[in-house]
């Protein structure tokens, strides 16, 4: 038994994430996930088949498929492309130990809101490096940065992604990204987020084209009919949101 096996008692614990310390190291445990997909999985496949737009295509594993050793072998790829994620201290098909990369960038930015643009340059940077090596996260949220000692960290990599939609997943990154922003009341600025990003990316028109995808749902704006206030719908509100800012724009 290594000193990174997780004692039994410690995995029956119903969190899917751990924070736990071997002596004084701080690591995290992620377990096995059996039941994948949620109801906003099967409305993102329905809007799939009505767009046939890649952006939309669900990327839940299959439920004979081992998320635990996906994300292992996804995580020590990136790694060894110098991409900033945790280290893999030890797995198995049920769990796998991580290095502890920090605090969650999203509640860091919550106590350093008067460094709010700053660390969410440094965060689109991290983004971008992963994209300027060909590949993408597919669930970017805010909440999957980490940082620690300055350094910022990707985490959560379930993703499975078709290799020809690359580039239409790199897209839908940055537009979690922002989406994730405006949920979590940082108010994004998408039009600079943008152009920041296109400076430390290959892809030089990512406003463009997050305009052209967006404005194409401005049919939600029936949602925001008086009728439908007492409706709670806060992810597609916020969507809405974002919709306005770049058709206001």
């Amino acid at each position: 038994m290594t000193k990174y096996e997780i004692p039994k008692n410690v995995l029956e614990s119903k969190n899917r994430v751990l924070k736990y310390k071997i002596g004084d190291e701080t690591v995290y445990v992620k377990k096995r996930e059996y039941n994948k997909k949620h109801i906003g999985h099967f409305l993102q496949g329905i809007l799939y088949k009505i767009t046939r737009n890649p952006m939309l295509i669900p990327t839940v594993l299959s439920k004979n498929e081992n998320e635990v050793l996906f994300e292992v072998q996804k995580i020590k790829e990136l790694k060894l492309n110098q991409i900033n994620v945790p280290q893999i201290l030890f797995s198995n098909e049920d769990y796998f130990v991580m290095s502890d990369t920090g605090e969650s960038l999203k509640e860091y930015i919550k106590f350093n809101i008067n460094k709010k643009d700053l660390y969410i340059e440094k965060a689109v940077r991290v983004l971008a490096e992963l994209h300027n090596k060909n590949f993408a996260h597919g669930g970017s949220q805010i909440r999957n940065f980490t940082i620690k000692n300055e350094i910022i960290s990707l985490i959560d990599f379930e993703e499975k992604i078709p290799s020809r939609y690359i580039k239409d997943f790199q897209r839908r990154d940055l537009l979690l990204f922002i989406l994730s922003l405006e949920k979590a009341g940082f108010s994004p600025e998408i039009r600079k987020i943008c152009k920041f990003y296109e400076e430390v990316s290959m892809n030089k028109n990512i406003y463009n084209e997050l305009e052209a995808f967006l404005l194409k749902f401005k049919w939600l704006y029936f949602l925001e009919n008086p009728i439908f206030k007492n409706i709670k719908m806060k992810d597609v509100r916020d969507f809405i949101s974002i919709i306005e800012k770049i058709d206001g724009n």
